[in-house]
């Protein structure tokens, strides 16, 4: 009996144990198992992958412009019978310069769990995923599309935005520029009067 149970036990437990299997699945093809020994990083449509976000943009823009005219007008004194006339000249010249500059700086860095939505013939991982966070009524929200390669893909399932090839990342949050939503009524009634 005890032999007839450990030959039925091995014939279960086979494609659990099978050399080179990384996972193991039911008949209808859920996964139920996967190895110790596996590796643990996304590869198949479903799985979760995190990307660390570190990016940083700098724009710089200046223009300058410089106009100058000048001008000048001499009338002579006048000769015969327009002699009362005096000689007379005036003369003038106008500049004027401009310059202006503009500079902004963008810095982002989060950390978002994708979902891998599916697999280019290629072998890329497409992945989508998106973060909300309320913070103080303002909301916060990055959101990533993209494409990583899984030799990308670090130990610890996670990957750097820098190596997601056409990455896509869209962060809307508060406008740091205007800080205040609502105004006042004191301030309204100021603002009205001056």
């Amino acid at each position: 009996m005890s032999r007839a149970l450990t030959i039925a036990m091995l014939t279960l437990l086979t494609p659990l144990l099978a050399v080179g299997k990384d996972e193991a699945v039911t008949p209808d093809g859920g996964q139920f198992f996967r190895s110790l020994y596996s590796d643990h990083r996304a590869t198949q449509p479903g799985d979760i992958l995190f990307v660390v976000v570190s990016e940083s943009a700098m724009a710089s823009q200046t223009a300058s412009r410089t106009n100058a005219k000048s001008g000048s007008a001499e009338v002579g004194a006048g000769a015969g019978w327009l002699d009362f006339i005096q000689g007379a000249g005036f003369g003038g010249s106008l500049s004027a310069s401009a310059s202006g500059g503009s500079q902004r700086r963008n810095s982002l860095t989060t950390r978002i769990a994708v979902t891998v939505t599916g697999v280019t013939p290629a072998g890329t991982l497409l992945i989508e995923g998106e973060r909300t966070v309320r913070v103080n009524h303002d909301l916060q929200t990055a959101r990533l599309i993209g494409e990583v390669r899984s030799e990308d893909i670090r130990p610890d399932n996670s990957v750097l935005s820098e190596q997601i090839a056409n990455a896509t990342i869209d962060y809307r949050g508060p406008d740091p520029g205007q800080p205040g939503k609502r105004v006042g009524i004191i301030t309204r009634v100021l603002g009205w009067l001056f």
